[in-house]
């Protein structure tokens, strides 16, 4: 059967990739408890300030909650929030900022620069606003006591990429680069240049929020390395093309491991059922294969016991998986 995995690629990418509006990266709405907009300071203070000098921001907070008569409003920064909303934003916020990184090691919450106000066709009434720069950021809280604070985080600051992917593709407008050393009022200048004809508009804004574009890069990277890909054996089977598999040899079909395997040779670290070992036994002999199962099958011991029989074999054994929560098994 004729396989065209230049089709399944396309598939794989229409599936990674998310351009619809209730991505927040491309429709930024604000909600009660998943925004937090930034009124002071304002928008270039709060860039030369915060990223540029790296002061960390504290969110106002009262200094003596009992004392309900003689409060102290402390902080740096004014939101467009009460304080009783604004802590219960920032408690959601860092809260599923540490589940993003721990479950899947990356870092989701950010601070956007910048919105661009933009619209589907100059006929349309129906206004969208996309974050231009992202700024990712760590909120932390010592105590109940305590104000909330906010920093920098060590990734890289980036264009908005699904933006980015957006423009270039739907309208043939590529975004300038962005130099973070640079003059952000300039920067926002040139852009409101480059979409005066379509008649959008660079707000100058901040906003406290969670996005995530992991997929954007997926998507990229099949862009990028199509032809590679598309040559790759595994790949071409994962897509359905059995003629690019190799078959497993007969001598594992047919292994019998109670007389070619003797104990003191193994180093399987849990039990093992026959199936199991066969898993095992093609992993070592460096064949590509896929383990599935359902729940409570063995798919994590048979894992944990590949890994150690390729160490104790000298070799190097890269694990990848999207959560954390498989590395902890």
């Amino acid at each position: 059967m004729s396989v065209n995995i230049e089709n399944k690629i396309e598939i794989w990418q229409n599936k990674l990739l998310d351009l619809g509006k209730r991505n927040k990266l491309l429709n930024y709405r604000e909600t009660k408890r998943s925004t937090l907009r930034i009124i002071a300071p304002e928008i270039y203070e709060l860039w030369n300030s915060f990223v540029k000098n790296e002061q960390p921001l504290e969110f106002p907070f009262y200094d003596d909650i009992e004392d309900k008569e003689n409060i102290t409003l402390l902080g740096s920064i004014e939101t467009n929030q009460s304080i009783k909303d604004m802590q219960k934003t920032l408690r959601n916020l860092r809260d599923k900022a540490k589940t993003a990184t721990e479950e899947q090691g990356i870092n989701a919450l950010y601070l956007s620069f910048g919105f661009l106000e933009w619209n589907e066709s100059k006929d349309s009434e129906q206004f969208f606003r996309s974050p231009l720069i992202l700024v990712p950021v760590t909120l932390t809280v010592e105590s109940i006591s305590s104000p909330y604070v906010l920093s920098l985080h060590e990734d890289e600051i980036l264009i908005n990429p699904t933006l980015q992917y957006k423009l270039d593709n739907d309208f043939g407008i590529s975004l300038p680069e962005f130099d973070e050393e640079g003059d952000l009022r300039e920067y926002f200048s040139s852009i409101n240049t480059l979409v005066s004809h379509n008649c959008w508009k660079v707000v100058e804004e901040t906003g406290l929020s969670l996005l995530s574009f992991l997929k954007i890069n997926m998507y990229n990277d099949l862009a990028k390395h199509r032809d590679s890909i598309i040559r790759n054996s595994i790949v071409r089977t994962i897509s359905g093309d059995a003629s690019a598999s190799n078959p497993i040899p007969e001598e594992i079909n047919d292994y019998d491991f109670d007389a070619k395997t003797k104990p003191i040779d193994t180093f399987q670290v849990v039990d093992a059922d026959s199936s199991q070992q066969d898993a095992i036994l093609c992993a070592k002999k460096g064949l590509s294969f896929v383990l599935q199962g359902p729940p409570g099958t063995g798919k994590s011991q048979t894992i944990t016991n590949i890994i150690s029989e390729c160490l104790a074999d000298g070799k190097k054994v890269l694990f990848v998986s999207e959560k954390m929560a498989a590395l902890d098994v």
